[in-house]
């Protein structure tokens, strides 16, 4: 059974260009008070930029720390967003819980984390699960089992989200806006 994870906000989307660091970056800059620690995280494993310390590096993952907030990658952009801290972990399916519980030791348990990937869904409940998806695009079979996992299910046209990622607020715990018509 997978570990529920209090204080983890996880956002996955059905494939790329969905959008899923736009909404990030935009989560990040409202909720940016909270000293939110992002973290990326890719089964892809390339050379590190510059602006990437490595802190754990093995056969199965690396774990770097993002200290470029001037780059146009997705772990530097959310350092622009306002993250505290920002990390970057590639990792097998088979080590990432490995690879992130090396992340989470090192933050307060009380310290909000918001995570971008798929992954991780399989390895743990997070308070928030959010699935990003382009508007009338079909997914392909594995990503619709993500799909039925998530909280909130948010679509995404050209730069626009069916739900304000402003509305996304983290208050000692991880919030999402309540339809009363529901």
């Amino acid at each position: 059974m997978a570990q529920v994870s209090r204080k983890i906000l996880l956002i996955s989307g059905s494939g790329r260009n969905v959008g899923k660091t736009s909404f990030t970056r935009r989560v990040i800059a409202i909720n940016a008070s909270h000293q939110l620690v992002a973290v990326k995280i890719t089964p892809h494993f390339h050379e590190p930029s510059s602006g990437l310390i490595p802190l754990f590096v093995s056969d199965n993952y690396r774990i770097f720390q993002e200290t470029d907030a001037s780059s146009s990658k997705d772990s530097s952009l959310f350092l622009q967003a306002g993250a505290e801290r920002v990390f970057y972990i590639q990792a097998t399916d088979t080590s990432l819980e490995e690879a992130f519980n090396l992340v989470t030791v090192q933050l307060s348990p009380l310290q909000p984390i918001l995570v971008e990937s798929a992954a991780l869904r399989t390895i743990l409940v997070p308070e928030l699960y959010i699935f990003i998806q382009k508007n009338f695009e079909e997914i392909k079979p594995s990503a619709v089992e993500m799909q039925k996992l998530a909280d909130l299910i948010v679509y995404s046209d050209s730069g626009q989200f069916s739900i304000d990622p402003a509305l996304i607020t983290f208050n000692e715990k991880w919030n999402i806006p309540i339809n009363d018509n529901a």
